[in-house]
């Protein structure tokens, strides 16, 4: 069990409140820490008067959370007063159940902030933490750098070559690299391992053992008949009051009350539902708030609203039955949900039309729906999912938010704002791997997933017709039996171009020492593609040899075959005045120090062994 702060041996509490009480002037709660059970909870409810009567005989049934008593680094704000106590209890038991080096990993994810936007999320967190590894000593860049080169050893530094190594920036070099962050716990990088929805927001979700609201489940009979005869009371009255029909067709009241309180206990509810609603009654009025109560109560859902009993003797003889009406009923019922998922589907062109609608320059995010249809996508980097045979389909998304699209706004500072100052009418999580901004911008639309490292365009987004133009091999698909080696690994090699490898998200990490291979990775994988495939990058000294040589079978390099040699010279000289010069990166750098130092009898290095988590 972790230590949490203050030493307690509990993440945090809750101090639940009733509701009715609290609004009547009183203060009636108690404090629950959590985890905690069923059995207490329900004794917890009693204690406070849940369940009671007021002095009018309605029964005390809402509850609220008053405060916490927190003890888990960044938790305390992410909590609401109206949370769902099982996931508190959920979050808790797996709080409770994580190892020392778990609850570093769990608080390190929290700092960071990548799936912290709700409790849902938070709860995710405690299922993903092999996606964080921690270095617990290592507190800035250059200490990440000293580690890589001295205790890693990335490379062998002399002594009389250390003070000219520039650690920072190594370190810094290698936290993009591996989008790493400095925390209280460390540093922390990504392990690149894939995160992963467990829970997707659903009470059935939830493991029974850690649900502790199940004396709720349950609604007694007796209770539920006095509930139901309650509400029959009311409605009667309310009918006689407002509909002189009511009235005129059920003289007897007695049994009309009890022709409602069947139809209730039975489950037979939208024709009241229906009539309020005639009556001018909404869902804030009383009595059909009252009606939605007891339905959340007893569990009824609603969909055709027929006894079965009846059903069954419509089969038997439908000459004595409503057959035909309850088949138009359920008719309709199809058509309604048919037009609400139409609705709620977006295809490209609304994904536009949404984006143009607005005036001046815009941006929307789109995140993944929830369900196992995008469960293949969720937080994938794009060359994963192109991989695995996938593209990105609008219709797997729907729009979480669009604002306007200021003149300080690009793509890096809105995933800065949605993950570090989120705006408080944005409902969606965190900004992350897979999601999608559309810019609306100068009259253009272009469609940017959220990747790895940075953002990639999908066009297919905008013009699912283009998806299959961006399907693109994968490098193992068109590998060769050949292996190259280098100073840096073995490789395979793959017959794609450099401009497939670079469609598919690999970057240009190394050449061969013989020239002839290019090594291309992503982060995670690395194969050799034939140097003779690269795009010849333009050369001003060989542009102006090729526009000015006398005689192109002379063309080799050396601006001296012909009669134009001066101009020739005058151009080379303005070439290599307008060539801007190329900065070596830290790895060129550190390669180059590598090899000097090759050159030299390297001393013994000193054997350290790597920190370990919880050493100061």
């Amino acid at each position: 069990m972790p230590d949490y702060s203050y030493n307690k041996d509990y993440p945090f509490a809750a101090f639940i409140t009733n509701l009715g009480k609290y609004n009547e002037g009183e203060l009636v709660g108690e404090w629950v820490k959590f985890p905690t059970t069923a059995e207490e909870m329900k004794e917890v409810f009693k204690r406070i008067g849940i369940g009671q009567r007021d002095d009018f005989g309605n029964p005390y049934e809402e509850w609220f959370i008053t405060d916490y008593d927190c003890y888990v680094d960044g938790l305390y704000d992410k909590l609401g007063e109206y949370e769902n106590l099982d996931e508190l209890n959920y979050l808790a038991s797996k709080l409770d159940e994580m190892s020392e080096s778990e609850y570093a990993q769990f608080q390190a994810g929290m700092e960071m902030g990548d799936h912290c936007g709700s409790l849902q999320e938070i709860i995710n967190l405690t299922e993903n933490l092999d996606c964080y590894e921690i270095y617990p000593n290592i507190e800035d860049y250059d200490d990440l750098g000293r580690y890589y080169i001295e205790e890693l050893d990335a490379m062998q530094v002399p002594e009389h070559l250390q003070n000219y190594i520039d650690y920072e920036a190594c370190g810094r070099d290698v936290a993009m690299d591996e989008n790493g962050s400095f925390t209280d716990q460390g540093y922390v990088r990504d392990t690149g391992d894939r995160f992963c929805e467990y829970y997707d927001g659903e009470r059935g979700s939830i493991p029974d053992e850690y649900r502790v609201m199940t004396f709720q489940d349950d609604l007694p009979e007796e209770e539920k008949s006095e509930w139901a005869m309650d509400i029959a009371f009311d409605l009667d009255e309310f009918f006689r009051q407002q509909d002189p029909q009511y009235a005129a067709e059920h003289p007897e009241a007695h049994a009309a009350k009890e022709a409602i309180y069947e139809n209730l206990m039975a489950g037979r509810i939208s024709a009241l539902d229906e009539k309020l609603a005639a009556l001018g009654q909404t869902q804030e009025d009383y009595l059909p708030s009252e009606i939605e109560k007891f339905k959340d109560a007893t569990g009824y859902e609603e969909f055709l609203d027929f006894d079965p009993a009846e059903v069954k003797a419509a089969l038997e003889d439908p000459n004595k039955s409503r057959v035909d009406e309850m088949l138009a009923f359920a008719e309709q019922a199809e058509r309604e949900y048919a037009a609400e998922a139409a609705a709620y589907a977006q295809i490209p062109a609304d994904i536009v039309a949404q984006a143009r609608a607005a005036q001046g320059d815009t941006f929307s995010i789109y995140q993944l729906k929830p369900g196992d249809s995008t469960r293949d996508y969720r937080f994938e980097p794009l060359d994963t999912i192109r991989n695995n045979g996938l593209s990105v389909k609008p219709e797997n998304y729907e729009q979480v938010y669009t604002a306007p699209l200021t003149a300080k706004d690009d793509l890096e500072s809105i995933y800065t704002r949605f993950n570090v100052d989120r705006p408080a009418d944005f409902t969606g999580h965190s900004l992350s791997v897979s999601d999608i901004v559309v810019l609306h911008q100068d009259g253009k639309d272009t469609a940017h997933y959220c990747d790895r490292f940075g953002f990639s365009q999908v066009p297919e987004f905008l013009q699912p017709e283009r998806a299959a133009e961006v399907t693109i091999p994968t490098p193992d698909q068109m590998a060769t039996q050949e292996r190259i080696s280098t100073p840096r690994g073995s490789f395979c090699v793959t017959a794609m171009s450099r401009e497939q490898m670079e469609a598919a998200g690999y970057g240009v990490h190394h050449q061969s020492d013989d020239g002839k291979y290019l090594i291309m990775g992503n982060g995670t994988r690395a194969f050799a593609i034939p140097a003779q495939q690269q795009p010849e990058q333009d050369n001003p000294l060989r542009t102006a040899e090729m526009t000015l040589e006398d005689d192109y079978g002379m063309i080799d390099g050396v601006i001296n075959n012909g009669r134009r040699g001066e101009e020739l010279e005058k151009a080379r000289e303005h070439a290599e005045r307008t060539q801007p010069e190329k900065k070596p990166s830290i790895r060129e750098r550190l390669e180059a120090a590598k090899q000097e130092c090759a050159k030299q009898q390297p001393r013994p290095a000193p054997e350290k062994k790597p920190p370990e988590l919880g050493e100061r």
